[in-house]
């Protein structure tokens, strides 16, 4: 048997196995979003399909209409552009963000059940290739799948409206790549893949419900970092600090370091972890500690964070434009300060 961490020919063997054993797996991750998506996508382009079509009905028949913004939808539908692009993008980021999570919950699945233990621990493998085989199907090949569900459930909605109102025409296909959809998608997709390196993380703590747990856990620990820095900017440093545009520069770099930084604490912490949580999920090592830590070290930010803003930035600004002009006379010979009304005697 070749030893070496990685080996192609061994590579690609496990990937085929692995392929022949989930490939059902695959089909689930469109079937499921592909009709979450598309039940809430036709509801959105109802409701505004709807309310015009009423609404013209009541100006047809000489009556008052409550719906002042239908001539603006309908504006907008000639010059080509829907009024649901927005709510179908910021739905589907929503969809995508929870999709990847529970995907990455699956990480583990094989080693849930006792009589899996041996064979995942015997079969000829590295842990490494194991790693790359889960990591190629589950975060790779799941997102075009995931794209190609969002886009079909976007025709969908257009068809099922056209054909319930064939008298308007007010659907359109989204522009994903255009800016007239209001989300950055590099930003939302890099933000989905650091979400699914945390859960891929939790599978291997818990062997019982890991989606459900893991999310419990996100979602504690996001609202601890928010009640911190919430409390430190509002209490200590003062609300007009989150509208600076220093402090937005600094939360917009965040956006990308973040997610950046859990992909890559993720992914290096379930390597370490793998043949542990192969045998059964434990707390009691190394890898717990530096979670711990890392966990301390993000709530310790929140505090030093703003107030690294402050004294860095806004206090030199804000000194700078304290510290006002004196005039001077030439005919007096005096310095004339216009703020405190105050003339000194100048010396030259």
């Amino acid at each position: 048997m070749n030893k070496n961490t990685l080996n192609a020919q061994r590579l690609l063997q496990y990937f085929c196995k692995d392929w022949s054993e989930n490939a059902a797996q695959l089909y689930y991750y469109f079937i499921i979003p592909y009709g979450i998506m598309t039940l809430l996508f036709i509801w959105m382009d109802f409701t505004k399909t709807h309310s015009v079509v009423v609404a013209l009905e009541q100006v047809r028949q000489g009556m008052e209409t409550d719906n002042n913004s239908y001539q603006l939808i309908m504006e907008n539908a000639l010059s080509g552009k829907d009024d649901c692009w927005f709510s179908i993008v910021f739905t589907a980021v929503l969809c995508f963000d929870f999709f990847m999570a529970f995907a990455g919950s699956t990480f583990f699945k094989t080693s849930k059940y006792r009589k899996d233990y041996i064979t995942d621990l015997t079969f000829p493998v590295s842990n490494a290739e194991k790693f790359m085989v889960r990591w190629f199907r589950i975060s790779i090949i799941s997102f075009p799948i995931f794209c190609l569900a969002t886009v079909l459930a976007d025709f969908t909605r257009i068809g099922f409206i056209h054909f319930l109102y064939p008298e308007v025409s007010l659907s359109f296909p989204v522009p994903w790549l255009s800016s007239e959809c209001d989300v950055y998608l590099p930003l939302a997709i890099l933000q989905a893949y650091g979400l699914q390196a945390l859960f891929i993380l939790g599978g291997t703590y818990w062997q019982k419900k890991p989606f459900q747990k893991t999310l419990s856990l996100v979602l504690l620990t996001s609202l601890m970092y928010y009640f911190t820095f919430f409390c430190t900017v509002f209490y200590f440093i003062g609300p007009d600090f989150v509208y600076h545009n220093t402090v937005q520069q600094w939360v917009h770099g965040w956006t990308f370091g973040i997610p950046v930084f859990l992909i890559l604490f993720g992914y290096l912490l379930t390597y370490l972890r793998m043949r542990r949580a192969t045998l059964l999920p434990s707390w009691k090592d190394k890898t717990t500690l530096v979670v711990f830590v890392a966990l301390l070290i993000g709530l310790g930010l929140c505090v030093w964070m703003p107030n690294f803003i402050v004294d860095t930035f806004l206090t030199t600004k804000n000194t700078c434009r304290a510290e006002p002009a004196l005039a001077f006379c030439p005919a007096s010979n005096l310095l004339f300060d216009p703020f405190t009304n105050a003339s000194i005697t100048a010396h030259r």
